[in-house]
Parts: structure tokens; sequence; C-alpha cells
């Protein structure tokens, strides 16, 4: 039953990116179809469409068109143009890793060049 919820939101949310353009207000009813899904079943939302919608409006959002999103200091953040919420997404650790990883592999490689 749970997989079947999980096909049934990508569903949903596909189609709420397709129908955007040509009828927003559809594609906004689909997002909350799919929420109402997600709290039925108590699902977690997949990652990749976790930051697609507003969690206060239900509004499916569309990065230009109804949403602004900001690089501040060490978050992104979007902010929905209808209600106002602002969800700030952080990507210090990210930086970090990053970092890290291209250190070690400089170490690395000066260590097979000696």
């Amino acid at each position: 039953m749970i997989k079947i919820a999980y096909e049934r939101l990508e569903i949903l949310f596909k189609m709420a990116e397709e129908e955007f353009s040509l009828h927003p207000e559809r594609s906004h009813r689909y997002v909350e179809m799919a929420r109402n899904i997600a709290k039925k079943y108590n699902l977690n939302m997949p990652p990749y469409w976790r930051g697609r919608f507003c969690k206060q409006c239900n509004r499916f959002l569309k990065p230009g068109f109804n949403s602004k999103i900001r690089l501040i200091e060490s978050a992104v953040t979007t902010q929905c143009l209808k209600c106002g919420e602002i969800r700030r997404n952080l990507y210090k650790s990210e930086q970090k890793t990053r970092r890290r990883n291209k250190i070690e592999s400089h170490t690395f490689q000066e260590g097979i060049n000696e």
C-alpha cells in the first residue's frame, strides 16, 4: 500500500509540474492531493519534491513565477510570493564536505608525486 502511495505522489507532482504553465490552479490542486495522501499514509515527501511546494498555502512553487530563490550567506532561501512563507535550507555542511574532499584529493596527489 505504501509503495502505491509513493507512486501516486510521483505521478501527482509530475502532473503538477507539467500543468503549471497552462493551468496553475490545477497544479496547486495536485500538490494538495499529494500532501493529503502523504498525511493519510504517514509518508515523508521525497527530497527532490520537498522544496517544490509551499507548506503554508499548498502552492506548487516554480522559481521566477510564484517564488523567489536567493543565496544568503550559507542558506538557500525560497520565498512563496503568494503567502510570503520563507523556507531556508542550509548548505554549510555541503561546502565543508566539498572543501574537505578537495584538500584530501590534493594531499593524496602530492603523496603520489613524491
